[in-house]
């Protein structure tokens, strides 16, 4: 099977560019995969399990893309990265995997004339969508309720012939709207970087706790550094900030005004092999979201690849992580349940480090590469089945249709049925 595969790649600051070099080098044993970038470069590495071919949106070669037996797009919520790889997807057909299920913030950021975006919201969602997109953009509704009440998934799912998802709840929901092929599969993980026991590790005060990855308002951390700040025995702790923020003098002038200088450290991007080193020296992580995008999360794979116990929000994907292998934060009680969490870490830490063993085994078992490649193979070849008779179905309702606008009472299901038989024979005829 070739697949066409568009995705960012590393070093771009996106955890789906990783997830793409971590997994191509098991896909490429199952299939031929070609991967399509709009970068300027890209790991070298990355070169040496598939070909990596650079485009333009506007000189897209899609003969090429023709020789291939189906694309893979990949959909994530910054429009920054997946911008182009949506335009392309509308004009060629193929799988899309879904990394985050709710899109507002996406195409908001896409559209750089925002009377875009209001006729894309009302082009989805009808006169209430168009005028409610005015009142957010002049100051009435919040991003949150937005991304809540319009998700926006249709409109980038609207060529697709498959959704992949690593989220259980948004496969179940795109599969009861029945118009795509669609599959869920568990987000895969693998560092081949060398992982200390983290059982072995130093427990002496102060604990480390981490937060790290690509670092939004969503992350909580405006909540965390309060937590911390109000929490009574918080010299027992220290707090290591590692990886992208979205406003890095906001969050040093939080510190100041907390009073939290000697208890935060703010790392800033650091290397695979820096960040492994720091998570096999931390006690506990932190991993909350809120609001959530409807996305599974590398960073959790990632704690528990250490057997690092976990602090995540009970909502979304993360609201059905096994309650042994995480430790659950409300995020309507965000303060007083991460000080519950502090607490009791200080009065019986073995209690939050079986957590993280017990997340190491549930990421060996249901998050293994091998099993993720062979399912991506799987269901490429299914679609590629049913792209056939899905080109049918649109060529047959297309004929309907202006049959029938010629003349309404034309036809009968009888003489539907002949159409649609007449095509087929057509069809078939012509590839023999």
């Amino acid at each position: 099977m070739r697949i066409n595969w568009f995705s960012p790649l590393p070093p771009k600051k996106t955890d789906i560019a990783n997830y793409t070099q971590r997994i191509i080098p098991y896909l490429q044993s199952k299939a031929n995969v070609t991967l399509w970038t709009n970068q300027q470069e890209w790991s070298q590495e990355i070169e040496k399990y598939a070909s990596v071919k650079q485009y333009k949106l506007e000189e897209m070669p899609w003969f090429e893309l023709n020789q291939g037996d189906v694309n893979i797009y990949h959909i994530g919520n910054n429009a920054s990265f997946h911008g182009e790889i949506w335009h392309i997807s509308r004009q060629f057909t193929g799988i899309v995997i879904l990394h985050d299920e709710k899109l507002q913030d996406f195409f908001y950021m896409l559209n750089s004339d925002k009377n875009n975006y209001i006729q894309q919201m009302k082009d989805t969602y009808g006169q209430e969508g168009g005028e409610n997109a005015r009142l957010f953009l002049n100051g009435h509704y919040s991003m949150e309720f937005m991304a809540e009440n319009y998700p926006l998934t249709p409109l980038v799912l609207e060529n697709a012939l498959g959704v992949i998802s690593h989220n259980r709840n948004t496969y179940l929901s795109l599969s009861q709207e029945n118009q795509w092929l669609t599959a869920y599969t568990p987000l895969p993980y693998v560092n081949n970087e060398f992982i200390s026991d983290h059982n072995e590790q130093n427990q002496e005060k102060p604990y480390k706790l981490i937060i790290f990855g690509f670092i939004g308002k969503n992350r909580r951390l405006d909540a965390i550094l309060q937590a911390l700040s109000e929490f009574k025995q918080k010299d027992s702790f220290h707090l290591n900030i590692y990886g992208q923020l979205w406003d890095e003098k906001y969050v040093k002038k939080q510190i100041e005004i907390l009073g939290l200088e000697k208890l935060v450290t703010i790392h800033g991007f650091v290397s695979h092999k820096e960040l492994d080193l720091a998570l096999s020296n931390s006690h506990l992580g932190i991993n909350l979201r809120y609001p959530t995008m409807g996305e599974a999360s590398g960073s959790q794979l990632r704690l528990w690849s250490h057997s690092l116990p976990s602090l995540v929000t009970k909502i979304g994907w993360y609201g059905n992580l096994n309650p042994s292998a995480v430790a659950f934060v409300r995020y309507d009680h965000e303060i007083y349940d991460i000080h519950q969490h502090l607490q009791n870490f200080l009065d019986n830490p073995q209690e939050y480090k079986n957590k993280g063993i017990e997340g190491k085994k549930i990421l060996e078992t249901d998050h293994h590469p091998q099993l993720y490649a062979q399912a991506i193979v799987d269901f490429a070849t299914q679609v590629c089945q049913y792209r056939c008779q899905s080109s049918l179905n649109r060529i047959i309702k297309r004929v309907s249709s202006e049959l029938n606008y010629l003349n309404p009472n034309l036809l009968s299901n009888s003489s539907l049925d002949n159409v649609s038989e007449a095509i087929k024979f057509i069809t078939f005829n012509q590839k023999k």
